[in-house]
């Protein structure tokens, strides 16, 4: 009785977490959009800021991914040009797509890091297109 209500328990957690990060990438998507309008090195800094953010809510889940978008935002911060930007966001979604596969295999959900892999992705399009 008691294992079937630690595990009810389990399952409800892990689904409100997941609605939680769900929400806050979510909104991390529109948020994102004030980087649209900047440049250069100040669109650096505000995808820097948007990946401490994200970062922020995959500590959770994985720990590593936490310190490769952490890594990534104060690579961004120093970026001089676009080259350097884009191998930080480059190095970050790499380290992300290693602990997928890691989770896939274990047989785990990684939805909320594909979450953070679209946040990568829109951060390299930006950098691309405006650098």
């Amino acid at each position: 009785m008691q294992l079937q209500f630690l595990a009810r328990y389990a399952r409800a957690v892990a689904l409100l977490m997941a609605v939680v990060f769900g929400a806050l990438l979510a909104g991390q998507g529109t948020a994102s959009a004030a980087c649209d309008a900047l440049a250069g090195k100040e669109l650096y800094n505000c995808l820097a800021n948007k990946l401490d953010k994200t970062s922020v809510y995959t500590a959770y889940r994985s720990p590593e991914a936490q310190a490769a978008l952490q890594k990534a935002a104060s690579q961004l911060r120093v970026a001089t040009n676009k080259a350097q930007a884009l191998s930080a966001i480059s190095q970050a979604r790499s380290v992300v797509a290693g602990i997928m596969r890691r989770i896939g295999s274990a047989g785990q959900e990684g939805s909320d890091l594909a979450k953070v892999t679209g946040v990568l992705a829109y951060a390299a399009r930006l950098i691309q297109q405006k650098g």
